[in-house]
């Protein structure tokens, strides 16, 4: 009896360790792909509660973005680095906010997540994507908590899940990726009211 009890601890403990050792692995395969990636572009689904948006999206690290949607407003996100302009050309109105404030401040650091995956395990695992959770604190009031999924088989990024400053979920899904396109700086300078 105290020999198969002893079998049994030697196996589960032999099972956890493969176990720590493959999201080793695999993390730190995540983290390599991360820091050779200095541009993505590609196509995007956005869910925003029910309300279903796409359109094609572009991102420099650290903290570049433009994501131009295919809808009747005409709306355009940019990041330059510092704010993030929410821009509707149909109407010429342009909504600025400080990039600290948003979520998209940890998604566009990738220092930040590279940082948090060698620090955590993923949150979830399945056949098609790899997930992770971070809880990123932006001041005393205010705790952005942001999912980041990644692809199983090419360990590429494929998404994020936060909540927009109304409480709503947003789900931000990537499709088409290509990774390393040349994109200049002045891509994403943000426009002037007058100019739209």
């Amino acid at each position: 009896m105290i020999k198969k009890l002893l079998f049994f601890i030697k196996i589960l403990f032999l099972y956890q360790l493969s176990i720590s050792i493959c999201l080793a692995d695999l993390q730190k395969n995540i983290i390599n792909r991360l820091t050779a990636t200095q541009t993505l572009t590609f196509n995007f689904k956005q869910k925003i509660s029910d309300n279903e948006e796409n359109g094609i999206c572009f991102i420099k690290y650290p903290l570049l973005m433009k994501c131009n949607y295919n809808n009747l407003k005409e709306k355009i996100i940019i990041s330059n680095g510092k704010t993030v302009a929410i821009i509707k050309k149909k109407y010429k109105k342009i909504y600025l906010y400080p990039i600290k404030s948003t979520p998209l401040f940890f998604i566009l650091k990738k220092e930040k997540i590279i940082d948090l995956i060698r620090k955590t395990s993923p949150t979830k695992i399945d056949s098609e994507l790899i997930e992770f959770m971070f809880m990123d604190v932006v001041n005393k009031k205010k705790t952005n908590v942001v999912k980041i999924f990644f692809d199983k088989n090419s360990l590429n990024l494929k998404g994020w899940e936060t909540l927009d400053t109304y409480s709503n979920k947003v789900t931000f899904q990537i499709e088409n990726l290509k990774i390393n396109n040349q994109i200049l700086d002045n891509f994403f300078k943000i426009p002037q009211e007058k100019d739209l």
